[in-house]
């Protein structure tokens, strides 16, 4: 889908509140331009000394002033509230897009590039919208019917004004296309400024102590410099659109006020060029017809104004745009599953990299109830196993299948209920313990949560916590990185599945809490498979089988006691924990 076509999507869904937009800016504009007309009529009567005349186009003025105030206030309401609508579809959809690509498509961009996506570009956009929407509609209108009205008072100045105009849009649009690209620039450098700062921020404990803060701080000052010459050369050229076009306006202005007085000058002389082709003009016409000359240059003034905001928020609109255009995690299979017993693994093949083949024609039996242990160095493919077992990517060749049904004929969602993960990095949100526990389960009781984490044993802190399972806790304030782990444990006895996975969840958490966790796992698991990827060996030592990877081959395979026998890899692994 291409920028133009999204938008109008998006504004395909506002029909009523566009129409009222228009019915108020109609009453909004005509009562800005029938105020200089009855002006200049007020002045000729004044003139006239026609004193009635003259309080009754007063009390007219003064009516279709407030009339006119009254339909500008609700002309701006509706257009705030419009831009929000789309601003709601447009965050909502990012968010989606977020939630529904590939777990490849996330990681290959940096953090900050897609907090931008949802909160810069989207306030860019906003932003930009409502001056644009606000000025572009009024502007239109008012340029349309005040050329209506210009002809009514004296067509002749018109006709001056409409063979004038086109110099200022000449110089407005030469600009505008000048300063384009380095709006663009600026806003990619914006998505480049958030990246540094997130990523610091995020690990600011790390940065510190590290005493890696001028190093951070380098690196930010010399992107933020970048930032600004770009931001500094595109805003300085874009506001250079308005002086210019005022100046082009103010030129108009002057040659329409001398040619208004000659038409003046020449209007009593029955016999002049002026009165025989009907263009005669009064005081109080070249008054309202002068006023109708500044109001026609208002709008391409206001136009030409935010020229900037509306530079921003196209880029950060073709930034979205292309975002959203990204396919969603494609899912190819259409059939459910309500429980998991036996999973094969049949001469899989894998890589992230095409040319550098990771996992080697791996193939394994797991019949429910099996405690599978997964070990081997750094970057032998522990994670990514599971990462194809959920089917986070396509395998290469091969195949994966549960109870005898291939993994590609299985709609993804309906795959992963089956499953339970526990990380080594907890992920907690702000919000309350309560709520932490029940995040993967919405209709989750008092009883189950409370219930989830006795069996992790969090209940141990969360009672001494000052409102206990209701205190409000975030990522960075408020528990230990043993409690968080905790709370991500007792999120998998709540689910209770039939597939779990463990990724050092102890890793994090002391010797006696582990020891009574672990139990707590061996209760949950004598009915449920379990897969572990470990580095801690010693965790291990019940497992039915142990899978010792290295290079994306399985080199060896057996339980502890067969491998250790074998005094292959996995011995020389285990022994030296222990040296």
């Amino acid at each position: 889908m291409n920028t133009k076509t999204r938008f109008l999507k998006y504004i395909k869904n506002e029909k009523s509140l566009i129409a009222l937009i228009f019915v108020f800016v109609f009453f909004y504009v005509l009562a800005n331009l029938l105020t200089p007309f009855l002006v200049g009529k007020a002045l000729d009567e004044a003139l006239a000394m026609n004193a009635n005349n003259f309080i009754f186009i007063i009390v007219l003025i003064s009516i279709i002033c407030f009339a006119g105030v009254l339909a500008g206030y609700l002309f701006e309401y509706f257009v705030a509230k419009l831009v929000q609508n789309i601003i709601k579809q447009l965050r909502d959809e990012v968010y989606f897009k977020i939630t529904n690509v590939s777990l490849n498509e996330i990681y290959v961009r940096k953090k900050g590039d897609i907090v931008q996506y949802v909160i810069g570009d989207i306030e860019n956009v906003s932003n930009g919208l409502f001056s644009i929407f606000k000025s572009l509609i009024e502007g239109i209108l008012s340029i349309t019917m005040t050329i209506v009205m210009m002809f009514i008072v004296n067509y002749l100045l018109a006709i001056l004004v409409i063979v004038l105009t086109p110099i200022s849009v000449f110089v407005s649009r030469f600009i505008a296309k000048f300063s384009h690209d380095h709006f663009k620039k600026q806003t990619m450098l914006q998505a480049d400024l958030s990246a540094i700062s997130f990523e610091n921020i995020s690990n600011i404990d790390l940065v510190q102590s590290y005493d890696i803060v001028d190093e951070a701080n380098k690196k930010f000052d010399e992107q933020n410099k970048i930032l600004k010459n770009h931001s500094r050369i595109a805003l300085f050229s874009a506001s250079w659109v308005n002086p210019s076009t005022r100046l082009v306006n103010n030129i108009i202005y002057g040659l329409i006020g001398v040619f208004g007085i000659i038409l003046i000058v020449l209007t009593p002389d029955s016999t002049s060029f002026v009165n025989n082709i009907h263009a005669s003009l009064s005081i109080g016409g070249l008054a309202s017809f002068l006023s109708y000359a500044n109001q026609y240059g208002k709008p391409f003034n206001e136009v030409s104004s935010v020229m900037a905001e509306f530079e921003t928020a196209l880029s950060s609109f073709k930034r979205i745009n292309e975002f959203l255009n990204i396919d969603n995690e494609e899912n190819k299979g259409n059939l459910s599953l309500t429980k998991i017993d036996n999973i094969s693994f049949k001469n899989v093949k894998f890589s992230y990299d095409k040319n550098k083949e990771l996992i080697k024609n791996f193939s394994l039996d797991i019949k429910k109830g099996d405690k599978i242990a997964i070990v081997g160095p750094t970057g032998a493919g522990k994670t990514t196993l599971i990462n194809i077992l959920l089917h986070f990517y396509d395998i290469n060749s091969g195949d994966i299948t549960f109870d005898d049904v291939s993994i590609n004929n299985i709609e993804k969602n309906s795959l992963r209920n089956n499953f339970a993960m526990v990380l080594q990095e907890t992920w907690i949100f702000s919000g309350t313990i309560k709520e932490n526990i029940a995040y993967v389960k919405d209709d989750a009781s008092d009883e189950e949560i409370i219930r989830a984490a006795k069996l992790a044993h969090a209940d141990t802190f969360i009672d001494r916590l000052p409102k206990g399972y209701d205190t409000f806790v975030s990522s960075k304030d408020g528990l230990s990185e043993g409690e968080k782990q905790m709370i991500a444990i007792a999120r998998l006895f709540l689910l209770n599945p039939d597939v779990v996975i463990l990724d050092e969840a102890t890793s994090s958490i002391d010797t006696r809490s582990e020891k009574l966790i672990g139990d707590a796992f061996d209760k949950i698991m004598e009915n449920n498979t379990s897969i572990v990827i470990a580095h801690r060996l010693s965790t291990i030592q019940k497992s039915d089988v142990i899978l010792v990877l290295k290079d994306g081959d399985v080199i060896e395979q057996g339980n502890h006691t067969y491998l250790m026998n074998k005094k292959g890899f996995y011995y020389s692994m285990y022994s030296s924990q222990f040296k």
